[in-house]
């Protein structure tokens, strides 16, 4: 956790100086206090997951370049040593293995939830699509119009711009790859 709040500083505090706005600008953006902001900056705060999609939103970058340190031109990812957050009392943690960049257009991410673990998202920009890849265990995914129970193995994909969630109903850890692709 550590090391994602370092990473998540470093690039706010880049991001915000490269545009050259202030914390009150980014606040008004984002949605997000000018106070926590600064906070996220020093390294000092451990926001939710909603929260730093709020930020991610605001600034119209991906979630996953929040979490990332800088990058070499060639990469190797683990995710033993992945930045992460969790939420929903630790039940639910989503690890950014390979962060986003225009030239993919997509980003990777292996969540991790415990039994009972409910993520509830709220909608994506217009063009988001989600791909979900059942790699241990069952999850239920929901939107207004859609309900589906994904068993290992199964691959679901839907349009992240709409409301949406994910809930193990299950007495079994669930380990999904989510990749969020952007069009």
């Amino acid at each position: 956790m550590e090391q994602m709040s370092r990473n998540l500083a470093f690039q706010l505090k880049k991001i915000r100086q490269q545009r050259q706005w202030s914390l009150d600008e980014v606040a008004k953006t984002t949605g997000v206090s000018k106070a926590q902001l600064a906070q996220i900056e020093k390294g000092e705060a451990n926001p939710t997951v909603s929260t730093i999609w709020k930020i991610a939103a605001g600034l119209r970058i991906s979630f996953s370049s929040l979490l990332q340190p800088p990058t070499a031109h060639f990469m190797k990812y683990s995710s033993e040593n992945a930045p992460y957050v969790d939420e929903d009392d630790g039940r639910y943690r989503v690890y950014s293995l390979i962060p986003y960049s225009p030239e993919r257009g997509w980003e990777l991410y292996k969540v991790e939830m415990k039994p009972g673990a409910l993520r509830k998202s709220e909608a994506h920009t217009e063009g988001v699509e989600e791909t979900i890849t059942v790699i241990q265990g069952q999850a239920i995914i929901a939107t207004e119009s859609m309900l589906e129970t994904l068993e290992e193995g199964d691959t679901l994909v839907f349009s992240g711009h709409q409301p949406h969630e994910y809930r193990n109903a299950s007495n079994d850890v669930t380990i999904l790859h989510l990749i969020l692709q952007y069009k």
